[in-house]
């Protein structure tokens, strides 16, 4: 079955580019949909961010400084907008979406800091219109459901009138808190805060008509932010993703040790099929047991093998040194909730900048690319070639097939056997073309319509045959 992963973090502003890219390719890589709140974002520059994400996105903008929400999708999945709400003010984004067949109202929110209950009841308005029976509200509340469970070290309880609309809304819309419905007695917390305080601020409130639905729900570790992400995996269908098309990695040519290795391989495929071992490739024309074209195909076989395992290597060794940093992170914050030394803190700020400097490094990469695909490209162009070559994931995959005895069939790996069985059956000839009989009668020798070539003609075709090879070495 598919899983669909929806991951809502309080960002503290993106206006900063390597921060915003930064951010940006971490959530794309862990969610399918990412709802990022308190993003500095204005109207003016949508566009701009929209293109450095590199798929569909909906924006709530309000300034530079503060506010600003923004839901932000893969193309790894099927989903369709019907209608959307919009706040000018940067607080809400409301959509009436469908998933993979599945209609849901998918609402992200970023709560006033002060004790604002005619907030929320607008919401509960806004999202009942849409009338869907399935819902799911995320983001940064500000409002703690429970203050014994949910927060450590408060002196005063904050915003009880916000507290007390939003059980009405809960009661009313028939919502629950997922994450507390699935760890009822764990104390974990989603904001850090000036002395010591921690608080579960963010979360998500689901419909109970698609709780059956949610796989599981997790607080994940903050980065960049004090604010941690919060997540829900959902699962509707059962359509898997293929592996798509390997491209070369150009960045690759600035590594040596690649280099040497591509060298390598050049030598090794040309000693392998050369006839004769002797002969200098520099200053003699080498002569090979396969055609020219074939061994250029042979050479790209091998440095394509070798691109795919060093990158391999790389992107592992990377990646492991990610969930190193990220696992003594988790242990610190395990820490944190025992005791509040500032040693702990200070261990924590280091890992996290370590981690900062070891992301930057494909971040800067990624902001060259796109600078340079807006220098060739434009904005109509990006815009044009989105609209053609970046079309919706679920268009390039069969959902069902029926089969000629009008059998449907939906599993993927069986969608996949009757593929290969069909070009198969329509590239394998039924009956041979050409018969043995059709072969002697043509080449026999008093055939009228054989010209047998004279001795200057064959040695014209041998001469002109000589050339080409010189040319092709």
């Amino acid at each position: 079955m598919s899983t669909i992963t929806i991951g809502s973090v309080n960002c503290r502003g993106l206006s900063e580019t390597v921060k915003r890219i930064d951010i940006f390719t971490k959530y794309k890589d862990l969610y399918d949909i990412t709802i990022l709140v308190d993003t500095h974002s204005t109207s003016e520059k949508e566009k701009q961010w929209l293109h450095e994400w590199g798929y569909v996105g909906k924006f709530s903008s309000y300034s530079s400084k503060s506010r600003g929400v923004a839901i932000l999708f893969k193309n790894t999945f099927e989903f369709k907008i019907h209608e959307e709400t919009i706040d000018l003010m940067g607080n809400f984004i409301i959509l009436d979406i469908t998933i993979q067949d599945y209609r849901i109202t998918l609402a992200a929110i970023y709560g006033p800091n002060n004790d604002d209950p005619v907030f929320f009841e607008n919401i509960k308005h806004k999202i009942s219109h849409y009338g869907d029976s399935s819902i799911v509200v995320a983001g940064d509340w500000n409002v703690v459901q429970d203050y014994d469970m949910d927060t450590l070290h408060y002196r005063n309880e904050n915003n009880p009138q916000s507290k007390a609309k939003i059980h009405e809304v809960m009661h009313e819309l028939d919502l629950l808190d997922i994450w507390r419905q699935q760890h009822p007695f764990d104390n974990r917390y989603s904001w850090r805060g000036p002395n010591h305080k921690q608080s579960r601020l963010d979360y998500f409130m689901i419909t109970s008509a698609i709780e059956a639905f949610v796989v599981s729900s997790d607080i994940g570790i903050s980065y960049r932010s004090d604010h941690s992400p919060v997540l829900i995996n959902l699962r509707f269908s059962s359509q898997i993703r293929g592996k798509g098309t390997w491209k070369f990695n150009n960045s690759l040519l600035r590594e040596t040790e690649f280099i040497e290795k591509v060298k390598g391989d050049i030598k090794t495929v040309i000693e392998e099929y050369e006839s004769d071992p002797s002969m200098d490739i520099e200053t003699e024309d080498k002569q090979f047991n396969i055609s020219y074209q074939l061994l250029w195909d042979m050479i790209k076989m091998k440095v394509r093998g070798s691109a795919i395992s060093f990158s391999s290597f790389q992107k592992k060794e990377g990646n492991k040194k990610e969930k190193d940093l990220l696992y003594k992170i988790s242990l610190l914050d395990e820490k944190l909730l025992e005791n509040n030394l500032p040693s702990v803190y200070q261990e924590r700020e280091g890992m996290e900048l370590e981690l900062k400097i070891l992301r930057e490094k494909n971040v800067k990469g990624i902001i060259t690319r796109a600078k340079a695909r807006w220098q060739v490209e434009g904005e109509k162009g990006s815009n044009y070639f989105c609209n053609l070559e970046k079309k919706h994931y679920t268009e390039k995959i069969i959902p069902k097939l029926i089969l000629e005895d009008e059998t449907e069939i939906t599993d993927p790996s069986s969608i996949r056997n009757e593929q290969k069985q069909f070009y198969k059956k329509l590239y394998t000839s039924c009956k041979p073309l050409l018969l043995e009989t059709h072969r002697d009668t043509f080449l026999q020798h008093d055939n009228p319509f054989i010209t047998k070539p004279n001795e200057e003609e064959v040695g014209s075709c041998e001469d002109f045959n000589n050339a080409g090879m010189s040319v092709l070495s």
